[in-house]
């Protein structure tokens, strides 16, 4: 019994002595270590958010600095043409409504023509007879000279059938294409960020359109494609082709007998030879 006693005494002695784990230290490290470690995990989010918020904050600075898109390349270009020659045209008059915007929408319903969204300006000045302008996807604008109609005496559907060759120029691309590939490819589509305004581009476009409308105008293939187009389309309505066909006699006369006119045939060469390329008797 005695020597029972001495060996638990001394097993309990012994126990004593060994080193105690505290496992109370050892948790909190552990705490410490993943508390740590989700801190980082939380830096690093921030980083990553804040590095998205600054790519969508440049992005949008950028965006601002982007040149018009093909929809709306047009309609921002020939405006500001607009205005740059208000003095010349003389656009900013008091004006009857002549009643041909329902002429007109008339007049491409009887030819087939759906979903043509137009403008008309009239202006009181005959350095410009009349004009097709593109202004988006199946969008247009046209801009006629109230002296050129009125000194002819043309009728509404003489008038509507004069929109409607300016649209067919417009829609077989005839008025883009005279512009040069390279200013356009500067100005459209593309991003000026941390660089020039592209002034000098904007401004070889105007120069360009001047010279369209002004002095150069189209070539005798493109006025041959729309005229034969148009005749094509108005041989089915035989009042449509008559009015078409004695507009074209009535700008011939003007052009030959109106010195105010005299620079028609440049631009739309040549009302002459408009008249034999659908002259029935001709075939």
């Amino acid at each position: 019994m005695k020597l029972i006693l001495i060996l638990i005494f001394s097993i309990l002695t012994f126990a004593d002595e060994l080193p105690i784990q505290n496992d109370f230290v050892n948790f909190n490290n552990i705490k410490g270590i993943l508390k740590k470690d989700g801190l980082e995990k939380v830096v690093e989010k921030k980083k990553i958010e804040k590095k998205k918020a600054d790519i969508q904050k440049e992005e949008k600075l950028k965006a601002m600095y982007n040149t018009p898109s093909e929809d709306d390349f047009w309609s921002i270009m020939i405006q500001y043409w607009l205005v740059k020659n208000a003095p010349i045209l003389k656009w900013d008059f008091n004006r009857p409504d002549y009643g041909m915007i329902p002429a007109f929408e008339g007049f491409l319903k009887d030819v087939g023509e759906y979903g043509v969204k137009f403008k008309l300006l009239f202006f009181n000045s005959s350095n410009i007879t009349h004009f097709g302008f593109p202004m988006g996807k199946d969008s247009y604008l046209f801009v006629i000279s109230v002296p050129f109609i009125k000194t002819m005496d043309l009728s509404k559907t003489q008038i509507a059938a004069l929109l409607y060759e300016d649209l067919i120029r417009v829609k077989q691309g005839h008025f883009e294409s005279m512009i040069s590939a390279t200013t356009l490819s500067k100005l459209r589509n593309t991003n000026f960020f941390q660089q020039l305004v592209p002034k000098k581009e904007i401004a070889s476009l105007l120069t360009e359109i001047d010279q369209i409308v002004y002095t150069k105008g189209f070539n005798f293939q493109q006025q041959y494609q729309v005229t034969k187009y148009v005749n094509t389309v108005l041989l089915n309505n035989k009042k449509l082709w008559q009015n078409y066909y004695t507009l074209i006699q009535k700008i011939d006369e003007l052009a030959k007998g109106n010195l105010l006119f005299r620079n028609y045939a440049k631009i739309y060469p040549s009302p002459e030879l408009q008249m034999n390329w659908i002259d029935p008797s001709k075939k």
